[in-house]
């Protein structure tokens, strides 16, 4: 017998198609029991559904109605606190502004949210009556504005709005990381009743392998632009207040981050009882691995800095430098803008080097001592390479510690740099102290 051909046969297309599948549309059919079961063991058999043919969302639940736009910033920026750290935070509060002043400037609610997060009181009060001046004369195009109404499209629109001003690529991304955890808050708790798809995916100017390799890091001083930094007779003239005196001197001198060398409080100066070796109890870091006990060095006290403390502790003063803001979490505005005019008047600004650079200076030559790796990064406050904090560096292990710093050797003339208690009026003056509280950058 020859092979059959399709021909040979006789269908009853009506009668063999019993149950419909549509799984686009949701749409299940059958005829009678036995299809039923036929058309559940067909379904079986498909297993996990692709999401192209998932059923789609009606209409209403699409349009549903969404979070009101500023809302779901506060709620957002509560969360980022629970998880964030204040300056992290801090950061993603400047980066929803931007979008939102860039992007809805027009939108009453809008307005109102970024008057009312004004730090300064004169911002703040002036933003409130520029809305209610566009209130008056009808500038707004709406009164307020739902999570929904932020498509993929506003985002392109708010990138593109980066790149003419232009700002660098980084900047733009970091931005957009930013959008991107909002995004990601949003979706997640349901207040974007219209996504499913984070809308940032896809944005980023650079991968992380074409970030990583245009992130510049901090270069060391050279030895000349040391000895030109401090130079006595400069220094003395432009470094003329206790912060921006003491805090490079610190820098150099135990590899502080500025921001650690400026917070310095009265009680974390201390003399541990068994050895009476003196040490500063870093207290408050950007990283965990910062908490540490630093040893001060012999060329630290031959500096007179010890002295310094005591006159702050007799005025009563709680910090160091009580005469400095606490601003955007740090007292050390001032210091890293001196640093700046200072390395500019002395001819010595490179790329790359700031007050940071002291503590790649430290660090690079106590690997240039031999010094023991482990000791170093407790003295510094580093992690060891492998994502491990190393930190506190116990008031034990001082003696240890002492040493390393101690070998440290540096272009100066301490002598001619000695403390002779020209800051002492100063900081006895208590109409010199500033408020310990956040202010305007």
């Amino acid at each position: 017998m020859s092979n059959p051909k399709l021909s040979d046969f006789n269908f009853d297309l009506e009668a063999i198609r019993r149950y419909e599948i549509d799984l686009k549309n949701g749409v299940l059919r059958a005829d009678g029991a036995a299809d039923h079961k036929r058309m559940m063991e067909a379904i079986d058999r498909l297993g996990m559904i692709d999401r192209d043919d998932r059923p789609l969302r009606s209409a209403s639940v699409q349009s549903g109605k969404s979070e009101p736009l500023t809302s779901a910033v506060d709620k957002w920026l509560a969360n980022c606190s629970g998880k964030n750290g204040a300056r992290t935070v801090d950061t993603k509060v400047y980066h929803i502004k931007d979008f939102l002043a860039l992007s809805f400037p027009l939108v009453e609610s809008v307005e109102r949210w970024l008057a009312e997060h004004e730090k300064v009181e004169f911002n703040k009060n002036k933003g409130l009556r520029r809305l209610e001046e566009n209130k008056a004369s009808g500038r707004h195009s709406s009164a307020d504005i739902e999570v929904n109404a932020i498509s993929k499209q506003t985002l392109v629109e708010y990138k593109d709005a980066l790149l003419a001003i232009p700002q660098t690529p980084k900047t733009i991304d970091n931005k957009l990381n930013s959008l991107h955890d909002f995004f990601k808050y949003i979706i997640g708790h349901g207040l974007h009743t219209a996504l499913e798809v984070n809308s940032v995916e896809g944005m980023l100017i650079q991968t992380k392998t074409s970030r990583k390799k245009s992130t510049k890091s901090y270069q060391p001083f050279t030895e000349e632009a040391l000895a030109t930094l401090f130079e006595p007779e400069a220094y003395l003239a432009a470094m003329d207040a206790p912060d921006l005196f003491w805090g490079p001197l610190l820098g150099i001198h135990t590899g502080m981050r500025i921001g650690e060398a400026t917070q310095i409080r009265c009680v974390d100066v201390h003399k541990a009882p068994r050895t009476g070796l003196h040490y500063i109890h870093v207290y408050k870091s950007k990283t965990p691995g910062g908490i540490r006990n630093v040893p001060i060095s012999d060329a630290l006290i031959e500096l007179g800095f010890l002295d310094y403390v005591e006159e702050c502790r007799a005025a009563g003063a709680e910090r160091l430098f009580p005469h400095r803001l606490l601003i955007n979490h740090s007292y050390s505005k001032e210091l890293s803008a001196a640093m700046l005019e200072h390395q500019r008047a002395r001819r010595i600004k490179a790329p790359q080097t700031s007050f940071h650079s002291f503590r790649v200076n430290v660090i690079t030559q106590m690997h240039d001592n031999d010094a023991n790796a482990a000791k170093v990064m407790k003295i510094v406050g580093h992690d060891d390479g492998e994502g491990h904090a190393v930190h506190w560096g116990y008031v034990r292990e001082l003696p240890k510690l002492k040493p390393i710093v101690d070998e440290l050797v540096w272009p100066i003339d301490l002598q001619a740099l000695r403390y002779d208690g020209r800051f002492a009026a100063f900081v006895t003056d208590r109409n010199n102290w500033a408020a310990d509280k956040d202010a305007a950058p």
